[in-house]
């Protein structure tokens, strides 16, 4: 992955979390989602071997300032909307999250691409 294409990774969850993208639950979230949710809070940084759902991949040429402004708006509108501005939806692998789990997920998200690329 180059950073153009992480900018346009890093979206597809802000955008399942504002309920602009819809996912459904995978058979393999609704058997291990759970369990792995509690390792999701902890307090630990991602792993940087940690796979992606094939839905959140992202290939090809992206225009690098074009991503980084979407990337910027949608974290902007997840910021501003608060509690209310979250999906009731429940996240495809992780399940029901509340408003904290969906920010803390997101935190670590990001905090774990940024580190990737030595930001």
């Amino acid at each position: 992955m180059n950073v153009s294409q992480m900018l346009t990774h890093i979206q597809v969850p802000m955008e399942v979390g504002l309920g602009d993208k819809k996912l459904k639950r995978t058979f393999i979230g609704l058997l291990f989602g759970g369990m792995a949710k509690k390792k999701l809070f902890d307090e630990k940084p991602f792993n940087q071997k940690l796979g992606t759902d094939a839905s959140f991949v992202r290939k090809g040429d992206h225009d690098f300032e074009t991503e980084k402004q979407k990337a910027i708006a949608l974290l902007n509108r997840f910021l501003s909307g608060g509690a209310d501005g979250l999906t009731n939806d429940p996240h495809p692998f992780f399940g029901k999250l509340t408003p904290t789990e969906w920010s803390s997920s997101l935190w670590k998200h990001l905090d774990h691409h940024l580190r990737q690329f030595g930001v």
